[in-house]
């Protein structure tokens, strides 16, 4: 690493990375053990493999590094050497941990942090940059670590899922509703005052206006597993809804989520697809950002900003 580098750390959820039975355990593991304290069962680690092996595995680990070395070459392009680009995983390696102990190894002295997660919550985002810190309060040389400010409502964010919005609009005959879609977390979280469901509602109603669009709403997937209630209304009771209304042509557009992962490739594309069709609906999605040019533009002056208003 160049002497006087800025280091930079993308974090992403994590995923397993093969379909290898110790390493769908091993990633689930992780998974409750941080949420829950629990250890999974053998039926949760065999639908999770099943649900890996529906979709042939997930690109999550690919587009991760890809949206990772897209950044290193737009900063190292306005800036030269200035910053470092390392990546991360919460719940798979490298873990995020691993990565900031890796960082201070080589000799990073400051660093920015950016959560690849659009809403912040405690249980979002907050949980990645708490996972910096305490990993970072245990070296003997502490980084000066920075995290980026929300973007939920960035130009930049906005306009990558309009133009995905507007794409599929213009091939359809007939205007759908769209529903725009965000993880469900446990509910308990609207007793913290979290920012999480009004930051989605916000981006929505952004884009909504944005797009010009006379029938839209907002809808919750992919909740987890047990008894605590989750963040609603579920996408597929809003679907069962509005078909019951007279609707049947739905544009699911997921901007809780920036790349194709397990949610998008099966709970939308299969399960969702599923429901859809036992409806008698129409359900379409847009594409995912991914590595699109415009996130990492985005991510680029988030980095950008925090280095020139100082790291702190």
């Amino acid at each position: 690493m160049k002497s006087g580098s800025v280091g930079v750390l993308i974090m992403a959820y994590g995923s397993a990375p093969s379909l290898d039975d110790q390493a769908i355990s091993d990633y689930l593991r992780h998974i409750l053990q941080y949420y829950r304290k629990t250890e999974p069962t053998e039926e949760e680690c065999r639908n999770l493999k099943e649900r890996y092996q529906a979709v042939e595995g997930s690109p999550l680990y690919r587009i991760t590094e890809d949206i990772s070395q897209a950044l290193q070459n737009t900063l190292d392009q306005r800036f030269p050497e200035r910053f470092q680009v390392h990546w991360g995983m919460k719940h798979s390696p490298p873990l995020i941990e691993d990565v900031v102990s890796q960082m201070a190894k080589a000799g990073v002295k400051q660093a920015i942090a950016v959560a690849l997660a659009p809403f912040r919550s405690r249980l979002s985002s907050e949980g990645y940059y708490r996972l910096v810190q305490d990993s970072n309060s245990s070296l003997d040389d502490p980084i000066q670590w920075s995290f980026a400010e929300d973007w939920n409502l960035h130009p930049l964010f906005l306009e990558l899922w309009k133009n995905r919005i507007e794409d599929v609009l213009h091939r359809q005959e007939k205007t759908p509703t769209v529903i725009f879609t965000n993880h469900s977390l446990p509910a308990r979280i609207q007793e913290w005052n979290d920012p999480y469901t009004e930051q989605f509602e916000t981006a929505a109603e952004a884009l909504a206006k944005k797009c010009r669009l006379s029938q839209w709403t907002t809808a919750y997937q992919s909740e987890g597993a047990g008894s605590q209630p989750w963040l609603g209304p579920n996408l597929t009771d809003v679907l069962q809804e509005l078909r019951d209304q007279g609707q049947d042509t739905f544009l699911a557009v997921p901007i809780g989520f920036v790349m194709d992962h397990l949610e998008i490739l099966y709970d939308l594309d299969m399960k969702a697809q599923e429901d859809a069709k036992e409806m008698g609906i129409l359900l379409w999605r847009t594409e995912m950002p991914n590595d699109d040019p415009l996130l990492v533009a985005m991510l680029a002056e988030l980095v950008e900003d925090k280095w020139m208003n100082g790291i702190s």
